[in-house]
């Protein structure tokens, strides 16, 4: 009924309910399953709907039988006036069980929407989570920010819906329901029999359209995410738009999937359109069929008129009933989505048993790593305090390296270890404070230079923060800013340059006081100022440093070089010592064997290969491979 599985018993509203945590060590690749909608609280909230429906039945019966006797006292006496039997205690009663359905009305409201919410917060969460873990080779991948917030907002939303305004009206309105038709059994049986037919007969009516429905959904939500994913990406790059004058050409690219949008969304009215046409023929049928048994059955006035008091009460539970398929396609395709989010690869971590990262001044060990397809078995040492310039052709697996060795990709072999402690068996957090990264793939945040900065540590105080802001020479900047670490910074670093920039992410980098620094690529694309800030940063720190690097300045200050090619990894001296040895003398070569059209050139005084002579020689019979 809920449309999910898994999630355990008993756990809170808002409380999260899917795969463990980092901290259990049984996440890895498992598809991990979405929270149910009915599991821990809200099997009581949904109990509590279902109570809600049943006061709102008994209501419905004891109105039926009021409006009755009200009518049938009326009838006797002649007249409205106060000399009417009992009247006064049935006005009474009448504006109890008002006051009565206007609360449980209330109530219904609430406890749905209780309902709904917290569902979407435990989904949220598990795909927040599943995002968050995802393995660095596989997070974004092949996901666009538009098609991808859209899908989110857009999942949520519908499951909102059917926890609220589907599952949650059916919990009411089937109790209610069987009190009405229990109410027209006590009026008349054929009357009861009457509503119960139309009533089975117009669900499973829109009960049938569910297939197309769910088709409709399916076709308009995809439509709906590529229209997205272009806007939010050209919108957020107008500038490359404008530099290729293509504001036209995207122009009319965004018409055209508009275009079918508006299609798919015709289609999915014409759906919904059918399935409220037929719920609103089943109420109409019900009343006039309720009203035809009534007069058929020879009732008095009382009777005739408690059968339409109760009718009116059965109206709008049998409308929302009949919209049920609807919000259930919906929750359906966006479920489908969610498990699909939810089934992409994990980061694996270790449990929370595992032991903390021991104490050192920052040796990395590097003991058979590799990364199929990207890094061959590497090993390699690199003593506490020591700074590794990494370079390498682009493509050649730098940012891979380096993300292993931050414990940010898992290797497909071997270990990376941090003072003699394999950081993959060590508690997250503590391998966290003891690495600090910076770098182009690690933009800043939206937020404030302080939120940035803070980000890598939310408990550091200001001692802290000074220190970092010192050591990465962002006071520097912060003294031209009118608005110091108040300064807001938009999505990407927006609103800053990329030197400044890029001293941010390097106090944040600073912040929990690590002992490795990563750098990837960290003073690319800087002017000399900001280069140099970079260099103060790595000649300042205390512990070990590994830097991406293309500069042959960078290369000539490190103490090891590290060069990737062909996806092996090649430990080399520093330029500027392999230079002190002296350059090492050229590998001998062989010999080439001259060729009959070279010969040629040679006895002619030209050198071997002249097209010339190799030309003349073709002429003279000579051939390539001839002697």
């Amino acid at each position: 009924m809920d449309g999910v599985r898994a999630a355990g018993p008993g756990a809170a509203p808002g409380a999260h309910n899917g795969a463990p945590t980092a901290g259990t060590g049984t996440g890895g690749d498992a598809a991990q399953a979405p929270p149910r909608l009915l599991s821990g609280r809200r099997r009581w909230t949904f109990a509590l709907l279902v109570a809600v429906g049943t006061g709102q039945a008994a209501a419905a019966i004891a109105w039926g039988a009021l409006v009755g006797r009200f009518a049938g006292a009326l009838d006797s006496a002649g007249n409205a006036g106060p000399q009417a039997p009992h009247t006064p205690t049935l006005l009474a009663c009448l504006a109890g069980l008002i006051a009565a359905g206007a609360a449980l009305l209330f109530a219904e409201r609430v406890l749905a929407e209780r309902l709904g919410q917290s569902w979407v917060v435990d989904v949220r969460t598990s795909l927040f989570d599943r995002i968050a873990a995802a393995p660095a080779r596989e997070a974004g991948r092949g996901r666009s920010n538009g098609g991808t917030s859209l899908r989110m907002m857009g999942n949520l939303s519908a499951l909102r819906r059917w926890a609220c305004l589907g599952l949650a009206k059916l919990a009411v309105a089937v109790p209610l329901l069987t009190g009405c038709l229990a109410a027209f059994a006590l009026i008349a049986p054929a009357i009861a029999a009457v509503a119960g037919l139309i009533t089975a007969c117009g669900l499973g009516a829109t009960a049938a359209l569910s297939p197309w429905l769910r088709t409709a959904h399916r076709r308009a939500r995809r439509r709906q995410a590529r229209v997205a994913a272009h806007v939010v990406e050209r919108v957020g790059a107008p500038l490359v738009v404008q530099a290729f004058g293509r504001e036209r050409k995207e122009r009319r690219v965004l018409a055209h999937r508009s275009r079918r949008l508006a299609e798919a969304q015709v289609r999915r009215a014409r759906a919904v359109g059918a399935a409220r046409a037929l719920g609103e023929a089943t109420t109409l049928a019900a009343t006039a069929g309720v009203l035809a048994a009534a007069a058929g059955a020879g009732q008095g006035p009382g009777a005739a008129t408690a059968a339409i008091a109760v009718v009116g009460i059965m109206v709008t539970p049998l409308r929302e009933l009949t919209r049920i398929s609807e919000y259930r396609s919906a929750c359906v395709v966006a479920m489908r989505q969610v498990r699909t989010e939810l089934a992409r690869p994990r980061r694996r971590l270790p449990g929370r048993g595992a032991p903390g990262l021991p104490e050192g001044p920052g040796e990395v060990e590097l003991r058979g790593v590799r990364v199929d397809g990207v890094l061959a078995p590497a090993t390699a040492r690199v003593p506490a305090g020591r700074v590794v310039a990494v370079t390498g052709r682009n493509g050649s697996g730098k940012s891979t390296l380096l993300s292993v060795i931050a414990g940010l990709t898992a290797p497909d072999g071997g270990r990376v270890l941090l003072d003699g402690a394999d950081i993959a068996r060590c508690r997250a957090d503590s391998v966290r404070g003891a690495i600090g990264l910076a770098g182009p793939h690690l933009p800043l945040l939206r937020g404030t230079v302080a939120e940035n900065v803070r980000f890598a540590d939310r408990k550091a105080d200001m001692r802290r923060m000074r220190e970092a802001i010192s050591a990465s020479g962002l006071d520097e900047l912060l003294a031209e800013l009118p608005l110091g670490l108040q300064t807001p910074v938009r999505e990407g670093g927006g609103g800053l340059s990329a030197g400044q920039q890029q001293r941010v992410a390097l106090a944040r980098a600073l912040l929990p006081g690590p002992r490795l620094l990563l750098l990837d690529e960290a003073d690319a694309h800087l002017d000399t100022c900001a280069a140099q800030a970079v260099d103060r940063v790595i000649a300042g720190f205390g512990g070990t440093v590994v830097v991406v690097t293309h500069r042959p300045e960078r290369l000539r200050s490190a103490d090891v070089v590290w060069r990737l090619s062909g996806g092996v990894l090649h430990e080399e001296l520093p330029p500027s010592a392999a230079d002190a040895q002296g350059p090492e003398p050229p590998e001998p070569r062989e010999p080439r064997a001259l060729q009959p059209a070279d010969r040629w050139a040679l006895r002619r005084g030209r050198p071997p290969g002249d097209r010339a002579c190799r030309a003349c020689a073709a002429s003279n019979g000579y051939r390539r491979g001839r002697s």
